[in-house]
């Protein structure tokens, strides 16, 4: 017999007896099998956190660690529930932002030419006509010399002008 298995605790006998019915247990019960998976490792923290309370009949341990694992599904299902909920928020404010977003031709093309620049550039863009941002405000942001951000901001709006201008013309 190795020196690790002359140390085996009673916990560590419990959990190796029952960790794939432990296992299964959350699977069973969480749609997610990353859920379940988190249920199992947090049942192993706690249940280790107590330990010293579990019986030491194979039976009665067995119980306790199911007990246990019942009060973990519990918190995870809130925990889900939490999640949820404010997913659901988040979900909804960002629809009533996007119905505020004009999808207007004259829009679109707009969009469209602020995502043909430069991509610090295009932020810089947003950041100072979309956010309201001074240009040395969004400068710091972007972590640039504020003389930068200038003149960048009108290279971007003389290409802008141009790529607008093309995209106006009637078509012949």
């Amino acid at each position: 017999m190795s020196r690790r298995e002359d140390r085996n605790s009673p916990f560590e006998d419990a959990i190796r007896a029952n960790e794939h019915d432990l296992l299964r247990y959350f699977q069973r019960r969480l749609i997610n099998g990353a859920d379940a998976a988190e249920a199992f490792g947090e049942l192993l923290l706690t249940a280790w956190k107590v330990r010293r309370k579990m019986p030491t009949e194979p039976i009665q341990a067995r119980m306790w660690l199911y007990a246990v694992a019942r009060n973990v599904l519990g918190n995870v299902r809130r925990s889900i529930a939490r999640r949820s909920h404010a997913v659901q928020r988040l979900m909804d404010e960002m629809n009533d932002v996007n119905a505020s977003v004009p999808t207007d031709e004259a829009s679109v093309e707009i969009r469209m030419a602020i995502e043909s620049l430069a991509p610090d550039d295009a932020e810089l863009v947003r950041l100072v006509y979309w956010d309201g941002f001074k240009s040395h405000e969004a400068a710091s942001l972007l972590g640039i010399n504020p003389s930068t951000a200038r003149s960048r901001l009108s290279s971007a709006k003389q290409q802008l002008r141009a790529a607008l201008s093309v995209t106006s013309l009637p078509m012949a």
